[in-house]
Formats: structure tokens, C-alpha cells, sequence
């Protein structure tokens, strides 16, 4: 069948690599989106392995339609016993880019009717909505005159892994954290370092990675549990497939460091939820005293601004780049950051940038390489 994997943008090709070692077919990559040919294993395996994935999408009913007429006309003749029971709640999402359409969200509700509708006629039974937490959700997308029904097979997005039970201001989304460490080229041999790691998202995806643990080991609902076709057995063999428990023989260190306590503390207790062991340690400390490991990949996610005055931000990157500099000799050290104007406060020339979303905001990824002496041993091994 064929699966539609929602992702965000600049994390295509990533996603795409991830499919290619679970094994997937036909893999195209587009905007957001990534298209591949798989079965009901491999679904089932996309939802537990997909690091940087949003959701997983079934298309299950594609058709044009002249008008709206037509449209209602086209939902009312689809067989929805297929796909859901009358008992099971569900909801309708999704996108529409239509001039058939003034009001965009209209189509989802002539959908949701035409659900409701299939069922009262067939049972005199009308199933229920719930926008919150739905059984059975339909993705809705309508281009100009062309729809696209599917299933949205992981229900809540796959970003909520279920581990972060508390987070500070600002959090950084699971899947956009897992898809940056993946782009850095962290080699999960040497040291990963965060020092402004809030609620620690960061070190968390990276110790899941490095331990090779599935990230959603911890959740445990999915939409394609309530699909008439769920098979409880080969979702089994998919789970007990699945290294449940930590390496615990890493020989590099995994650290996240923040100057606020309490964040410190949410991050402390969001990894009692996996099964890590003392894979990652975190510490209550400002960046500028954090004495880190010799040798590894530090991620950052600093204040862009949004809460800081002009002058402050700019401090604040220089000390960061003057931090890199004087301390991180030997690392590759890569920022987060919407704020194009304070990078040039970290006076380091970055060797990659890439565009990423964060939320709403469009930022760039940079990498910075802190060589150990000057640049002309690192080039040439003489020394100057």
C-alpha cells in the first residue's frame, strides 16, 4: 500500500534515510512529505521507529469533483464501514486549497456529516466526534478540484512521544531535536553536549539514538489500534523486535546543562519514563563554567530575542562564541537560531547552514568546526 509520512520542513531527506533502513519502497521525498510502498508491518514500524516524523498517513479515497454539488454528491457514495465502527470516535483534519471553497474548513465538515450520516442510515447509530483525543482520525486534502482521503494511522502527531510529562518556555519539538542531531553527523561514538538544554529534549533524543531505542518506546496509543483490521499480533512481534533496554556500555557521555533549576529538574524527570539507565547526566550550571568532555558535537537551542533587548542578545552570542573558541577545542558545535543578526555576534565563520522551521519561525542551523591550534595545523598539520 502506499504510506504518506508527514514530516517538517528541511527534515525531508532525513526522513527519507530513515525509511530507506526500515526498508522502504518507491521512496519519494516532497515538501513536508515523504511518499513511500510498504505493508502493514512496515506501517506498524513507522510508527514506532520514525524519529522525525509528524504522522503516517493511509490515503484510502482519491477523486475529482467538479463542485461542491459533486463533492457532497462523492463523500455520500464512500463506504466508511471500512475503516472505522460506529462505536469509535473520530475526527476530520487536514488542508484545502480550493476556489470551490470560501471557507476552507468547510469541506472537513461535509466529510464529518457524510460520516455521521453513512452510519445513522446504515445502524440509526451516529458515531461521535472528539477533536481531542479521536479513535479514528480522516486527513482531509483538497487541491483545486482533486481530494485525497486517508487515515491518519498514528493518531496524537508522533512528535508527543510520552516521555515529556513537563517543559520550560519555548520547548523544542521531539522530532525537529532527533532530525538536528541526525543532519549535526553526531557519530554516537564521541560526546553530545547541550548547554542550554531546558527540559532536555535534546541529550534525551540523542541517548535514544545513541542506545538504538525505538522513539516512542514509551507511548502507548496509536490510531491504528482502532482500525477493524488491527492485527494485536503482528503489532507484538513488531514491539518485541525493539531494543527495549539501554547499551549501558557507552564509553562517551551524554550532558545537558542549564543555568535554571527547575527546567534542570523537568528534565531529570522526564527520562524516568525510558529506559535509559545513566546514559545522560544533567547538570544546574551556566554554559560559560561547563567544563565539556575533550572531543564531541554540542547543540544548542540559546534565546533567539524574542524576550531579551537588542543589546542582551547580542552579549549573549558573543559569550557563546567566545565560549566555543576558548573551551570547545576539538568539537563541532552547531546553533539553532531565527535571530539572523546575533550569529554574526558569535564572530566564527559557520562551515553549513541550513533552513530549518522551528514552530512558525524560520531559522538557519549552522556548524561551526573549533579546530584544535590554528587553522593552517588543522589543514596542513604543520604548526604555525
Amino acid at each position: 500500500m502506499k504510506l504518506v509520512a508527514k514530516t517538517f520542513f528541511g527534515l525531508e531527506e532525513v526522513l527519507a534515510d530513515e525509511l530507506k533502513q526500515l526498508g522502504a519502497k518507491d521512496i519519494e521525498v516532497g515538501n513536508r512529505v515523504v511518499t513511500y510502498e510498504g505493508n502493514k508491518e512496515l506501517m506498524y514500524k513507522s510508527n514506532l521507529w520514525l524519529r522525525t516524523a509528524i504522522s503516517i498517513l493511509i490515503p484510502i479515497e482519491s477523486f475529482k469533483f467538479k463542485n461542491e454539488h459533486d463533492f457532497k454528491k462523492k463523500l455520500s457514495n464512500l463506504n466508511f464501514n471500512k475503516y472505522m465502527a460506529v462505536n469509535k470516535t473520530f475526527a476530520v483534519k487536514g488542508a484545502v486549497n480550493s476556489k470551490e471553497f470560501s471557507y476552507t474548513k468547510y469541506p472537513m465538515l461535509l466529510l464529518k456529516d457524510a460520516i455521521v450520516d453513512f452510519f445513522n442510515d446504515k445502524y440509526g447509530q451516529r458515531p461521535s466526534v472528539d477533536q481531542k483525543s479521536p479513535n479514528i482520525l480522516f486527513d482531509l486534502h483538497i487541491s483545486e478540484n482533486n481530494c485525497t482521503i486517508s487515515l491518519n494511522s498514528s493518531g496524537a502527531p508522533l512528535f508527543q512521544r510520552g516521555y515529556r510529562k513537563s517543559t520550560g518556555e519555548a520547548p523544542l519539538n521531539e522530532a525537529l531535536a532527533a532530525g538536528l542531531i541526525m543532519i549535526s553527523g553526531w557519530d554516537q561514538k564521541s560526546n553530545f553536549i547541550d548547554v542550554f538544554c531546558g527540559s532536555g529534549t535534546l541529550p534525551i533524543e540523542a541517548a535514544l539514538i545513541a542506545n538504538g531505542i525505538p522513539p516512542q518506546i514509551a507511548r502507548k496509543q496509536y490510531s491504528f489500534m482502532y482500525w477493524p483490521d488491527f492485527d494485536q499480533q503482528l503489532w507484538n512481534q513488531v514491539l518485541k523486535s525493539a531494543p527495549a533496554v539501554p547499551k549501558r556500555d557507552l564509553d562517551f557521555k551524554i550532558i545537558g546543562s542549564d543555568t535554571d533549576p527547575e527546567v534542570v529538574k523537568m528534565a531529570r524527570n522526564n527520562i524516568k519514563a525510558l529506559p535509559l539507565g545513566k546514559t545522560i547526566s544533567f547538570e544546574i550550571k551556566d554554559f560559560k563554567d561547563f567544563e565539556a568532555p575533550e572531543d564531541g558535537t554540542l547543540i544548542i537551542n540559546p534565546p533567539y530575542g524574542e524576550r531579551l533587548n537588542d543589546d542582551s542578545v547580542f552579549d549573549l552570542y558573543k559569550e557563546i562564541g567566545d565560549y566555543f573558541k576558548n573551551k570547545l577545542p576539538g568539537y563541532n558545535c552547531w546553533v539553532l537560531s531565527s535571530n539572523m543578526d546575533a550569529f554574526k555576534s558569535l564572530e566564527l565563520k559557520p562551515s553549513s547552514k541550513i533552513r530549518i522551521y522551528n514552530a512558525n519561525l524560520s531559522c538557519d542551523f549552522r556548524k561551526y568546526q573549533i579546530f584544535k591550534g590554528s587553522l593552517i595545523e588543522h589543514k596542513y598539520g604543520v604548526k604555525k
